[in-house]
């Protein structure tokens, strides 16, 4: 069983029926793989349905995924982590937002793969990152 933090790209696309990542997202979980996200990957999702025009319906949506998928909680234990990739990122002369450095701790601390399609986190040589939107 294999564990993946969603990202939200990644989450945004599963939002979509049709899409190819939303079939692939549901067959993992039916072969035993566990799925999640965290509170600011939802804030960061809806603020961009906010910007939608339908609203209503990818809520709904939200709902819906939301059943299938866990809310992984950030708890005080990532705050260590936290620092420590901010430094190693700065050190590198790089830099993420508060978010994804959240994110990559998160993934760290549940040694989870991270499937995210932004580039950005390529400089964490220890993340695994994966890009099923591709």
């Amino acid at each position: 069983m294999a564990r993946y933090l969603l990202d939200t790209n990644h989450l945004s696309a599963a939002l979509n029926f049709r899409s190819a990542f939303r079939a692939r997202l549901y067959h993992s979980i039916q072969a035993g793989n566990r799925f999640g996200t965290c509170v600011p990957v939802l804030c960061e999702l809806e603020n961009g349905i906010h910007q939608t025009r339908r609203r209503d319906r990818n809520r709904q949506s939200l709902t819906v995924l939301l059943r299938q998928i866990r809310i992984w909680p950030l708890e005080p234990t990532i705050a260590p982590l936290y620092a420590e990739i901010y430094h190693e990122l700065r050190d590198q002369g790089r830099a993420l937002s508060q978010v994804d450095i959240l994110l990559v701790a998160l993934a760290r601390s549940i040694g989870s793969t991270f499937l995210s399609s932004d580039r950005d986190f390529e400089a964490l040589s220890d993340l695994r990152v994966e890009n099923w939107l591709t």
